[in-house]
């Protein structure tokens, strides 16, 4: 089980890499981790905003402590652990200062579908956007406002005016949204890669892995 979630771990971080130098470079990761895996061995995870639950974040943990000198296990968590302030730096590097600016940040469960927001992601989306003097704001379809509201955070509506929005979880609710769920929307970060650019003209959509 350690070694199967930390294989995981650090195939993400590799992802994560991988989408950052894309980015920097102008570049489209997608289509260089698809040309990637159709070879027979080579199965390189999408990258993403987050990776949380209760295994893959917590498991490299437990066989770093047994074996403190492995290397790629506490590197690719440093990698993975950084992707939801690096979604904000995008945004950031979009939109300029976001002090004073309301951020809808889409999904607080750590997967798609799943009730569950053990060692979400969402939370330091949170926090990296709160130390740039924004105004997060939480959504999440499997979720009540007065739940969200419980856990810290401040619940979001759809249809409520914000500037910008990050996506972090891949629930299916959001794949069919449009830039009229968010009134006044200028630039959102698509965490997961799943929103369709076609429903969001006018509207800024940033991805992991891409230049825009």
């Amino acid at each position: 089980k350690l070694a199967e979630t930390t294989y995981r771990d650090v195939n993400i971080a590799f992802a994560n890499e991988l989408a950052i130098v894309a980015e920097r470079h102008g570049l489209d990761i997608g289509p260089v981790i698809q040309a990637s895996n159709s070879q027979p061995y080579s199965h390189i995870h999408s990258p993403g905003i987050s990776v949380g639950g209760h295994c893959i974040p917590v498991y490299p943990h437990f066989l770093l402590a047994g074996a403190p000198e492995a290397r790629l296990p506490a590197v690719a968590r440093q990698i993975n652990d950084a992707m939801p302030a690096h979604a904000v730096s995008r945004l950031e590097g979009a939109m300029g200062a976001l002090r004073g600016l309301r951020v809808a940040v889409l999904g607080l469960a750590y997967r798609g579908g799943v009730r569950e927001h053990a060692f979400s992601g969402a939370y330091d989306v949170v926090r990296a956007l709160e130390a740039l003097g924004a105004v997060a704001l939480v959504h999440d379809p499997l979720y009540s406002s007065q739940e969200i509201a419980g856990f810290g955070l401040e619940p979001y509506a759809l249809g409520e005016p914000c500037a910008a929005a990050i996506l972090h979880t891949d629930h299916l609710d959001y794949r069919t949204l449009d830039a009229s769920a968010i009134p006044g929307v200028e630039v959102v970060v698509d965490g997961r890669g799943v929103l369709d650019p076609s429903n969001w003209s006018g509207v800024r959509l940033l991805h992991i892995g891409t230049a825009g």
